[in-house]
């Protein structure tokens, strides 16, 4: 049966396959339908009623429960509830999985203001996460970041509070020196470097140090974050 205890935020989802996090807002079948054949679904909170829409059984249930239409939809041993009001459900959620990388579709787009605490949950996660939303796929770097990416296509990085960048390669506007900061110096709207023709570029940044940073590209082109943070090509073919 579910219990409300606060100690549920102890239990930890092992798995050894990527996960998907399904959250509240509009998701892109075109985006999520093949994968679900394949990846564990976990939902945060109101992402169950999204698997209701959706047709689908997630394998947990994990948050609050104060944004769930009808509990009944789902078996109790599914049901893991935290209840606690001093984190978001995506946090919750992220603190309960070990798993090598977790697709979050759902938590971008539908208000702003959950997008911005999408940000801060995946800033704290110790699973590597990329959020995926309509328009955009985003990852949280701590530090360096290598990547084979689409020539030509939008990059912005958006630093989470003070980040220094020591340079970059592949980037139309190099990094070299610059410290970001929100409300001083940020990094949208940079473009990948087309390189002769060629369909791919190796995106490098080297860090300083700081808070860390936010890399944003076009949703369509989120298997390339996800190749490039698993190190891990065959992700290329969901492409």
């Amino acid at each position: 049966m579910m219990t409300d205890k606060n100690s549920n935020r102890s239990r930890i989802l092992p798995y050894d396959k990527p996960v998907i996090a399904l959250g509240g807002s509009h998701v892109d079948d075109m985006h999520i339908s093949a994968l679900l054949n394949h990846f564990p679904l976990i939902a945060a909170d109101s992402g169950a009623n999204t698997a209701v829409d959706m047709g689908v059984m997630p394998d947990y249930i994990i948050g609050d429960f104060d944004s769930i239409t009808d509990q009944s939809h789902f078996p109790p041993d599914r049901l893991i509830h935290i209840a606690e009001q001093d984190s978001t459900d995506l946090e919750k959620t992220l603190s309960c999985l070990s798993a090598p990388l977790c697709l979050g579709f759902g938590f971008l787009g539908r208000r702003f203001d959950h997008s911005l605490a999408a940000l801060h949950a995946i800033a704290q996660s110790q699973v590597p996460v990329i959020l995926i939303g309509r328009h955009d796929a985003l990852i949280y770097c701590s530090a360096d970041f290598t990547g084979d990416l689409p020539a030509g296509e939008r990059l912005s990085i958006w630093p989470l509070a003070q980040h220094q960048f020591k340079a970059s390669t592949g980037l139309e506007w190099p990094l070299n020196g610059l410290m970001m900061e929100a409300g001083k110096t940020i990094g949208t709207s940079n473009r990948i470097d087309q390189i002769s023709g060629k369909k791919i570029t190796c995106v490098d940044i080297s860090s300083a140090g700081g808070a860390g940073y936010f890399i944003m590209l076009p949703s369509v082109f989120w298997i390339y974050l996800a190749a490039a943070i698993t190190q891990d090509n065959t992700w290329l073919d969901w492409g």
